[in-house]
């Protein structure tokens, strides 16, 4: 568990350089058009839905709210330079009346010239209504001739046109009113239909991207997690000795998943975003240059809470990623050791473990509760602020003139749309910075090294095994081989024994290359081991080890190849077939021999393989052996000396190093190491039978 901690600390210390990013995008490469495809319909998205409020606009100011004023001159040659500048700039939208006044409609002239009329004071706060009867045909003509002529009083006449004021619009019926307004109701329909079109078109792409992204998202993740698991099976045994399963366990499942909301959730998502805030910012400052300005700064001044908001998240983050790894790891650890917890009574003693564990995770989900809870509401509160002033500030800008009613409530919608981005960003920034600490850690899980996977790969195997002068270490500083040396013959049946932690097991983990002997020499046929592939080599040699592991609920996952050599042994093909949890110990080694015989391989190793064996069994299995003759080189390891009697030679191992070697009744004559071993067994066992 230290292990993990300081495994994890250094990862904390590193940067999410171009490198990573590099190796992150690589996955992306088969599925870039999709996600062409994705940007595309969000940029269409982001272009509707600046639309929508620009549409509204356009009705209010427009077609709802009527938009012909009168503009009264002063005396001023200013003042009449500008109107004449725009009754030649806009000679239709001009009506010149009787009293050297003028009748304008104001939402056909530009944003200048209008601001300039107003900030003059040269229009009047009153708004009409003007009705040009040429255009009307038909019923219409009639029915608006009629109107004109039952309420003569309250109409005007100029140039041809017929205005009424805004205020005695009340004074009409609510049918004449429909008939007056009847050009503009027509319009504020075209332009909700327009508008609806927008919102039905924001619905069908944004379908369409969010269906893309996820679709590229989940290939993605898939080849990612095949990736990772292909590079783990290849990895040496010494990366498993320093990671836990639960980290590795946490790394192909939920950092995967975290990478893939990251594709889904913000990469393409953050480009929409982006040009939102733009689009919103240039179409706000086009319709009022203050009032844009001052949220300018609101938004910026949110942004740099953001960044400061980031770099406590991105700690926090680490800390939640480790504590996941760490509590994974934990878990894992009890579920496999539950029968030993359970027979020393450790459950209370490992709970308590687990709390504290636990009890990490928990502060450190906190501690990201914390900053996530700071961070929302301040934007909230920002973006209501902003909303709350832009209504004051607009408010007096429309009262003032300065601002149309239609600006101010697209200046509101612009507000919402501007601060949804910024508000999500909390959790895009999330996701983001769990992908990347989730991308670190699978990045450094990529390019850890794999297994030497070149040498020779075919050729004729006879058998024959020899160390030469071998030293190991499995963390270079005390030796567990020393200056190791023995050989076999092709078809020898040898025995390798030794008290518990003497090196018996590591001699079998070099042969077959799990490590690598940093001294010495190991021959197979006379070629050194590291000059064959270790997957050839690991084909020529049958071994069942001390620690059993059977995979799956059909044992053998059918593969049981040739069994005829275990035959005698009784229901073995029953037992080959059966769910791994439903059969004992003894069983299970019986299967994993089955196999080892079924391989048909020159070399096999047992190690300690019939521990869990009743004697019966163990007999029939070393005649078995002995019937193999020639045809295998077999190396035994056992503590039960009665199992290599028969063995062609005993290598006896102390401390590392190989002290006797010879035959059982050789060894027996020397009256060395192997001798009393033989004695401390015998006598244990006569104690036993007496006990009995």
């Amino acid at each position: 568990m230290a292990l993990m901690d300081n495994e994890e600390v250094k990862k904390g210390k590193k940067t999410y350089d171009l490198k990573i990013i590099k190796w992150l995008f690589g996955f992306t490469t088969p599925y870039r058009i999709f996600m062409a495809l994705a940007l595309l319909f969000m940029l269409l998205t982001a272009a509707l839905e600046l639309t929508v409020p620009y549409i509204a606009k356009l009705a209010v100011d427009k077609y709802i709210y009527p938009s012909w004023r009168i503009a009264e001159l002063t005396d001023k040659e200013t003042d009449k330079k500008l109107v004449s500048e725009i009754k030649e700039k806009y000679p239709s939208l001009v009506l010149p009346l009787e009293n050297g006044s003028f009748l304008i409609d104001m939402s056909e002239i530009d944003n200048v010239d209008r601001h300039n009329l107003e900030k003059l004071d040269l229009v009047s706060h009153e708004r009409y209504l003007a009705i040009n009867q040429d255009e009307l045909v038909g019923e219409d003509y009639k029915k608006v001739s009629a109107i004109v002529a039952k309420n003569e009083s309250m109409f005007n006449k100029a140039g041809g046109y017929d205005y009424i004021s805004y205020s005695s619009l009340d004074n009409l019926s609510r049918q004449d009113l429909l008939v007056l307004r009847s050009g503009e109701i027509k319009q504020v329909v075209r332009l909700a239909s327009i508008l609806f079109l927008c919102l039905f078109g924001v619905f069908i792409f944004s379908s369409f991207f969010t269906y893309l992204l996820n679709y590229s998202g989940h290939k993605i993740m898939h080849k990612m997690r095949v990736d990772v698991f292909y590079h783990i099976m290849k990895l040496p045994q010494t990366f498993f000795d320093k990671n836990p399963v639960g980290r590795l366990t946490t790394r192909v499942t939920n950092d995967v998943n975290a990478i893939n909301e990251m594709y889904t959730s913000v990469m393409v998502q953050f480009f929409k975003d982006v040009l939102v805030v733009i689009g919103v910012l240039v179409v706000m400052f086009y319709m009022n240059k203050e009032l844009t300005v001052f949220v300018f700064i609101l938004t910026l001044l949110m942004l740099i809470f953001a960044s400061l908001f980031r770099m406590r998240l991105k700690t926090v983050y680490r800390d939640v990623r480790r504590s996941i790894a760490k509590l994974n790891a934990f878990v894992q650890e009890s579920v496999r050791g539950i029968i030993l917890i359970k027979l020393y009574n450790k459950e209370i003693e490992n709970l308590e473990k687990f709390k504290g564990v636990n009890s990490e995770n928990y502060k450190a989900n906190m501690d990201q509760l914390w900053v996530y809870a700071t961070f929302r509401p301040f934007i909230e509160f920002t973006s209501v602020f902003t909303v709350a002033f832009v209504l004051w500030y607009g408010g007096l800008k429309v009262l003032s003139l300065d601002l149309t009613l239609g600006a101010l409530i697209a200046y509101l919608y612009y507000v919402r749309l501007l601060f949804r981005p910024i508000m999500e960003l909390a959790e895009k920034y999330n996701i983001f910075q769990s992908a990347s600490v989730a991308t670190e850690n699978l990045y450094d899980l990529a390019n850890a090294v794999p297994e030497e996977s070149s040498g020779i790969n075919d050729g004729e195997i006879r058998g024959e095994l020899e160390f030469k002068n071998v030293w190991f270490s499995y963390d270079d500083k005390e030796w567990v081989l020393k200056d190791v040396s023995f050989k076999l013959e092709p078809g020898e049946t040898v025995a390798l024994v030794g008290l518990t932690g003497s090196g018996k097991t590591t001699v079998v983990n070099l042969i077959l290359r799990f490590y690598e002997a940093q001294r010495g020499q190991i021959l197979f046929d006379g070629v050194d081991i590291k000059n064959y592939s270790p997957d050839f080599l690991r084909e020529n040699i049958s071994a069942v080890f001390q620690d059993l592991f059977l995979f799956g609920k059909n044992i053998t996952d059918g593969h049981h190849g040739n069994l005829n050599q275990l035959s005698g042994i009784k229901n073995i093909n029953q037992l080959t077939q059966s769910d791994r949890n439903s059969i004992s110990s003894g069983e299970k080694q019986i299967v994993s021999i089955g196999q080892a015989f079924s391989k048909r391989a020159k070399f096999m190793i047992l190690d300690e393989a019939t521990s869990h064996i009743d004697a019966n069994i163990e007999k029939y299995i070393q005649e078995t052996i002995k019937n193999n003759g020639n045809d295998v080189t077999t190396l035994i390891i056992a503590h039960r000396l009665s199992n290599v009697r028969e063995a062609d030679r005993i290598l006896v191992i102390h401390k590392g190093e190989i002290t006797e070697s010879g035959t059982h009744f050789a060894l027996l004559a020397k009256k060395g190491i192997y001798f009393n071993l033989y004695n401390l067994q015998n006598e244990i066992r006569r104690f036993s039978s007496l006990q009995n």
